[in-house]
Order: C-alpha cells, then sequence, then structure tokens
C-alpha cells in the first residue's frame, strides 16, 4: 500500500466517524459547523500521517508489528484528541475518545482493505 492510498482510507473511514459521533452528540448545529468539522479531520490526518507512515519505516528493524503499530497509534490518537479536543471544544476525554474511535476504524479498516484488494 502507497502513503497516499493509506491517507486517503484515513480520510474515507475517518471524516464519516467523527461526523457521525458528533452528529449523535449534538455538536453539529449548522452546514459551517459540518464543513469545519472536516476541514479538521482532514488537516489532523493530514499531520498525523505522514509522521506515523515515516515513524513505522524507520522503526521496522527495531520493534515487531505490534509494539510499532501500538506506539505509532498510541501518539497519533492523542495528537488528534488534543486537536479535536482543543478546536471542538470538547473535553480532553471526549476528544481522546472521538480520536480512538476513528483511528481504531481506519487502521482495521486500512488492514482489511489491504489484505483483501491489495
Amino acid at each position: 500500500m502507497t502513503q497516499l492510498l493509506a491517507l486517503l482510507i484515513s480520510w474515507v473511514i475517518e471524516v464519516p466517524i467523527i461526523l457521525i459521533a458528533l452528529a449523535i452528540t449534538r455538536k453539529l448545529s449548522s452546514l459551517e459547523d459540518i464543513c469545519n468539522v472536516v476541514i479538521l479531520a482532514c488537516a489532523a490526518t493530514l499531520f498525523t500521517h505522514p509522521l506515523a507512515w515515516e515513524s513505522n519505516q524507520l522503526l521496522i528493524p527495531y520493534m515487531e508489528f505490534t509494539l510499532r503499530v501500538g506506539l505509532i497509534e498510541s501518539c497519533v490518537v492523542i495528537v488528534e484528541g488534543i486537536l479535536y479536543a482543543l478546536f471542538l471544544k470538547l473535553g480532553g476525554r471526549q476528544g481522546l475518545l472521538l480520536s480512538m474511535i476513528a483511528n481504531t476504524a481506519s487502521f482495521f479498516g486500512g488492514l482489511l482493505i489491504n489484505q483483501l484488494f491489495l
């Protein structure tokens, strides 16, 4: 899988999850809110994804897959969780939970797509 394809898969999975979660919790009240959330979710992933991708490449010789992924994804969840908490005016726990749900889904979705189609 290429880095670009992995980024696109992340966006396709994470952005709708974030929108749905915020709609369920009634954090979206206008079209402007929806647009702002889409922009934020895309920007957060665009910021963390290249760092995670490169970190993975650098750590391959030093760590087994599960440890490497756990470390990298934990960092991604924390960074994106902080961004969601700050910019969406969520509490810290809510931001982290939102990030954890979206990133877990995109990680496993990416693995599934890679196994089934690539």
